[in-house]
């Protein structure tokens, strides 16, 4: 009698987890709501427009990445969102070495994406993941052209999907709160994944610089600098066979590292192809 009791218990809390289709205490960073209000509401972009993901490659031992760095700052300045910039420390150019390079901006998600290059170098490129995740682009700085020209086509393609960001920084609480809109243009076959992302910019320390004098720069303003990933660093699964004109919000409350700044900070977001894991699209929210 109790075997039997007990196997209608164990058959009714599994039938009870398959109507569960993705339980609300998966998602890491769960957004507060009961303490910062309702999630804003999104609506569909009647003409939406294909931003450019821009990985950077770099590290502070790197004395020929400021030259590179010069190049793709200029060039995110005059696209402004419609690039969207990060610059990932990562690999033994990155490393924490003698005094005054100490900083320390190696991260989980940019050592993962550091060995998926294939024999990846500073300064290099990943730019939209065009070609899967292993390939990159050497960050010429004296022919500009051969990655600034990809940058521009990449950005005139019509997008399958887009996304809108919403974020704002809670100082007394140190923590931002994040809002994720995925429009899909298209009905699309396949497990999409959405990567959140926090980078900081105006972060003073020192840099090689080899077109300096003397080259140990002391005063060097990193930008874009990736400090960690809200998501899975390869993404949280948001839409699977999606159909045209859905939008897929997520939300998230996302804690600070003490020594990071707030207002410095922006969001990124960005889609995975799941055919060939490059960039479908992807957007940035600067925090205030």
């Amino acid at each position: 009698m109790k075997k039997n009791i007990f196997l209608w218990i164990a058959a009714l809390y599994l039938i009870s987890c398959d109507q569960i289709e993705q339980p609300y205490s998966n998602i890491k960073y769960r957004y507060k709501e009961e303490k910062y209000g309702p999630a804003p509401s999104f609506n569909l972009l009647a003409n939406p427009q294909k931003n450019v993901l821009v990985e950077e490659f770099t590290g502070h031992l790197c004395g020929f990445c400021p030259a590179s760095t010069r190049l793709v700052n200029e060039m995110d300045s005059i696209l402004g969102e419609r690039m969207v910039t990060i610059s990932i420390h990562a690999g033994t150019l990155a490393a924490v070495s003698a005094p005054p390079f100490t900083a320390n901006y190696n991260t989980t998600p940019g050592n993962l994406y550091w060995s998926q290059l294939n024999g990846g170098f500073n300064p290099c490129a990943r730019i939209d993941r065009l070609g899967g995740l292993s390939s990159f682009v050497w960050l010429d700085p004296d022919n500009p052209d051969t990655w600034r020209s990809t940058i521009s086509s990449q950005k005139d393609l019509t997008p399958s999907a887009a996304i809108q960001l919403e974020a704002d920084f809670v100082p007394e609480d140190n923590v931002i709160n994040i809002h994720t809109a995925t429009q899909f243009q298209d009905n699309l076959t396949g497990n999409y994944q959405l990567v959140v992302l926090i980078v900081e910019s105006d972060i003073i320390s020192p840099q090689v610089d080899y077109d300096q004098t003397p080259p140990e720069v002391e005063d060097y303003h990193h930008k874009h600098v990736l400090r960690a990933a809200v998501t899975e660093p390869m993404g949280n699964s948001i839409a699977n066979n999606p159909a045209a004109n859905s939008i897929k919000t997520t939300s998230y409350t996302f804690p600070l590292n003490s020594n990071w700044a707030g207002e410095n900070c922006t969001v990124v977001a960005y889609l995975i192809n799941p055919t060939n894991q490059e960039i479908i699209n992807a957007a940035e929210y600067e925090v205030e």
